[in-house]
């Protein structure tokens, strides 16, 4: 009799985690952190099901699987689920350089690296209106993603340009008007419009006559067939 108990208890420790208990079996759940979701589904095979819950910025790099319920080494039954979630890439991002960018492209660059602004603090110097001049942290510094930074931005004092009207007038002309004005084209909208040629500018973000900074970003509307 202690021979067979001997062999059954010798059953149960043996082998890549399969145990038998109750007259279920269990297997161990493996440890897929830094594998991409087509190695761990090989790894597994008929196992055990996979279930994506989902993104999210991790220590482990693009692509692969940085969590995973159960955790390994729990034993679960044959064929149970096991939830993953895929690593985005690191959550540590690099401050970009804004120097010389207007706001509103630097409002770009740090939306799409996932850094807020906290506060935008204003200096005049004889620069274009709305120049990024420095951050803070500074540029270059590593933070995490989702942290937010302050920025250094020029402000001319005096309101001595007026905007020019080019309603009426064609892309490439309304443009060389704002140049020459030292105002900046910013985004171009397209409307269906049949009453006007191709290209007319029929809307501005900034009405004509109105007081503006030297160096604002103008946007228009143009027509389109």
């Amino acid at each position: 009799m202690s021979f067979v108990f001997i062999i059954i208890g010798g059953y149960l420790l043996s082998g890549v985690g399969l145990k038998f208990f109750f007259n279920d079996y269990l297997y161990e759940t493996p440890n897929l952190k830094g594998l991409p979701l087509d190695k761990a589904e090989e790894l597994l095979g008929d196992d055990f099901k996979l279930v994506n819950m989902g993104e999210g910025y991790s220590k482990f790099e693009k692509g692969v699987i940085y969590s995973q319920l159960p955790v390994s080494p729990k034993h679960i039954k044959h064929g149970r689920p096991i939830k993953i979630w895929i690593s985005k890439g690191s959550d540590i991002v690099t401050i970009p350089d804004l120097k010389g960018l207007s706001l509103q492209d630097a409002r770009v660059l740090l939306n799409d690296a996932g850094i807020k602004i906290n506060t935008i603090s204003h200096v005049s110097e004889d620069l274009f209106n709305n120049i990024v001049l420095g951050t803070d942290p500074k540029i270059g510094s590593d933070i995490t993603r989702g942290s937010s930074i302050s920025l250094l931005v020029n402000t001319n004092k005096a309101k001595d340009i007026r905007m020019p009207d080019i309603l009426g007038y064609s892309l490439k002309d309304g443009e060389n008007i704002l140049r020459s004005k030292g105002l900046v084209l910013g985004d171009v909208s397209k409307v269906y419009n049949s009453e006007f040629p191709e290209g007319t500018i029929i809307d501005v973000s900034v009405p004509a006559g109105s007081k503006i900074f030297k160096g604002s970003v103008i946007n228009i509307v143009v027509t389109t067939k």
